[in-house]
């Protein structure tokens, strides 16, 4: 059985934004299985950690540590994870040819 990394890639943003759409308004400071973090603390290390991904490929670091995320939002966090994952899928795809890429 053969594996697309990038159809793989895709529906692991798909699924993680469901989760996302999935958060009611007031739950977004909730604790959660992991014990130091909030539900925001959460959204903020997978937005980070996509980020922390592609820096090989675009030169640019995440906006913040994504193991020390912090305990905030925007006013949209479903948009600004959207950017942030298709911005993490625009850098994949631009090497999508080449055999390996650099990763942290």
């Amino acid at each position: 059985m053969t594996v697309d990394g990038f159809e793989l890639l895709g529906d692991a943003h798909d699924y993680l934004l469901t989760a996302v759409r999935g958060v009611p308004d007031g739950a977004w400071g909730d604790p959660t299985p992991c014990s130091e973090w909030t539900v925001r603390q959460v959204l903020n290390h997978a937005r980070l950690d996509q980020q922390a991904l592609v820096m090989g490929i675009t030169g640019v670091e995440p906006a913040s540590d994504p193991f020390e995320p912090v305990d905030a939002t925007g006013e949209k966090p479903v948009a600004e994870l959207t950017a942030v994952l298709e911005a993490a899928a625009a850098a994949w795809e631009s090497r999508r040819d080449d055999e390996s890429v650099p990763t942290p």
